[in-house]
């Protein structure tokens, strides 16, 4: 049986990003098995059909993502700001339909005591920030009791301003994908980490090019259409086994998200806690749809491409024209949580393409004119029927973190864990927690392999 010294399942970011480490620190063998026809896992192409010229749609750093923006500058991969021209408007559109100009996604019949409050509201969450450990917010001083706070819960017992309410509900939900009813409070001062960003406009990148350029790196040690079924680990090595053969390891990194781990026949099984964290794994649902057009034609209307529908279809849009194409470009995000929510839709839209594609194109040409009827081409990334994920985002409800989070990342055997969702706080669930968590995971079998030296 062929053997190498590590097996990483899974060729999204985090397993080429482990890749990538290990063999910086001089690993002997390391194989990247692939259960996809191509690498690049949720970082990948749509696969929309792009007019010539038109690269894939971006996705979005901070600057403090440094794993990240360090080895896209080490790959040659261009790395830019979102455009954003002050002379230009965003829109919001209210549930009758009536659009209004924003400039800071407020409603703009708020009261200016209720935006102040906001502000001191969002003051405080940021306050309680400083306190949690980002690493291990389990660990946090009064972690359980955060923990077992609902975000809605925390509001309300903050303010009763209804006006208030709605409006900070609907900002968090931007931030976390997911109703306040529905989050710990412990996960969201996490996720928003200890320098909450204000106003700062986000890098952007083609993580196709980023995946597909590591890819290339990995060469004939990235196995695709090797989809992993069965692993033994209780000897000396571990066994992976699929259609495709087999292989052993002396290590195995699984990057893959704890949601799609569960579907692996392990022998020995895991333990009834390991086995309950992947099966109750919250993910959030988002459509996210890329829509081009043979030019930007909002920005002559005075428009950003930054729309907010409150009615539901979609949640928000954003302008992602490529700066090298004449082309424009809008990337709608439709929330599929209940229409009684904050930003929520209705629930049957996921279930319907067809319908989805119908309401958003009727929305956007409801407020852009019959020019955002006609694209030149559209992509839907819905629920599918493959066995892998697609959800990035993954909020936690109240009493997740403090069951779970000190499993997340603990090693089992000779396995290791990567993907973003076992990175730590704020960038889990980012491009750059993907990259920390398989550099991580590559540390971890580093050490191991030193301490046996």
């Amino acid at each position: 049986m062929e053997h190498s010294d590590v097996v990483i399942v899974g060729a999204g970011l985090s397993g080429l990003a482990a890749a990538w480490r290990l063999r910086e620190a001089g690993a002997r063998s390391v194989v990247v098995l692939e259960g996809r026809p191509a690498a690049g896992g949720r970082a990948a192409a749509s696969g929309a059909p792009l007019p010539d010229g038109v690269p894939p749609a971006s996705m979005y750093a901070r600057r403090t993502d440094r794993d990240l923006l360090d080895l896209a500058s080490a790959l040659d991969v261009p790395v830019d700001e979102l455009p954003d021209d002050p002379a230009l408007s965003d829109l919001r559109i209210d549930e009758d339909g009536e659009s209004e100009a924003s400039d800071e996604h407020m409603p703009l019949d708020s009261s200016w005591w209720t935006l102040l409050r906001n502000e001191w509201i969002l003051g405080r969450i940021a306050r309680r920030c400083e306190g949690i450990d980002f690493a291990e917010p389990w660990r946090s001083a009064n972690a359980e009791k955060l923990d077992a706070l609902t975000v809605r819960g925390w509001l309300r017992s903050h303010t009763s301003d209804p006006e208030l309410l709605e409006l900070v509900e609907e900002q968090l939900t931007l931030a976390a994908a997911l109703p306040a009813d529905r989050i710990s409070m412990l996960w969201l001062l996490a996720h928003l980490g200890p320098t909450p960003a204000r106003g700062e406009r986000p890098l952007r990148l083609d993580p196709d090019l980023l995946v597909r350029r590591l890819a290339a790196w990995a060469g004939d040690d990235l196995r695709t259409g090797h989809h992993v079924s069965r692993i033994e680990h209780g000897g000396e090595r571990a066994l992976l086994h699929g259609d495709w053969g087999s292989l052993s390891a002396d290590h195995v990194v699984i990057a893959v998200p704890p949601s799609d781990a569960d579907r692996l026949d392990m022998t020995p099984a895991p333990a009834p806690s390991r086995r309950r964290l992947q099966r109750q794994w919250p993910q959030t649902e988002v459509i996210r749809t890329e829509i081009v057009y043979w030019r930007p034609f909002w920005r002559g209307f005075g428009l950003s491409g930054e729309l907010h529908f409150d009615d539901g279809i979609p949640a928000w849009t954003i302008d992602d024209s490529p700066s090298e194409s004449s082309q424009g470009r809008l990337v709608a995000h439709t929330y599929t949580f209940g229409e009684a929510d904050p930003l929520g839709a209705d629930q049957s839209i996921a279930d319907d393409p067809d319908r989805h594609r119908a309401l958003l194109l009727d929305n956007l040409s409801g407020v852009l004119g019959p020019l955002a009827a006609d694209p030149v081409s559209l992509h839907q990334t819905l629920p599918d029927s493959t066995p892998y994920s697609r959800a990035y985002q993954s909020p936690m409800p109240p009493g997740f973190l403090t069951e779970f989070g000190p499993l997340m990342r603990a090693p089992v055997g000779p396995l290791r864990w990567a993907a973003t969702e076992t990175a730590v706080f704020p960038c889990n669930g980012t491009l750059n927690g993907a990259v920390s968590s398989g550099y991580r995971a590559a540390e971890e079998v580093l050490a191991e392999v030193a301490s046996h030296a």
